[in-house]
């Protein structure tokens, strides 16, 4: 997933909230998955160890493939098809799995949508540290 802007602007989906920080942190690529973390984890592996893939752990796995969240993922699709109907297959073909439209990054971001990707960060970090 390519994060870049063009012109820097006030984001008013970064509330302070949690979500807003897990937000902040998928758009520049600080989210702690394995993929990026791996060298000081325990496992010492790039492997998701939250479902049994075999994949790497990369924030596209976690929000659109991991089985883990799938309950959580039914959720943020939910909205983001009531938002965007048949446009959401589009975006998925066209820009890195809807990624960029999910976290906010696309011109035509929906907030509903980002407040939804949001929520659904917070439901699958409490998920994976087990609360």
């Amino acid at each position: 997933m390519e994060v870049s802007k063009n012109v820097p602007r006030f984001e008013v989906f970064y509330g302070g909230s949690f979500g807003s920080q897990l937000l902040f942190a998928v758009r520049c690529k600080a989210l702690s998955v394995n993929r990026r973390t791996w060298r000081w984890n325990e496992g010492n592996t790039r492997l998701c160890l939250q479902c049994n893939r075999r994949v790497e752990e990369t924030v596209e796995h976690l929000v659109l493939e991991c089985s883990k969240y799938e309950q959580e993922r039914e959720s943020l699709m939910d909205v983001v098809h009531e938002q965007c109907g048949e446009k959401w297959n589009a975006r998925c073909v066209e820009e890195d799995s809807g990624m960029r439209y999910l976290v906010g990054l696309d011109e035509k971001c929906n907030m509903t949508v980002v407040d939804a990707m949001k929520d659904f960060l917070v439901h699958a970090w409490n998920k994976q540290q087990g609360y």
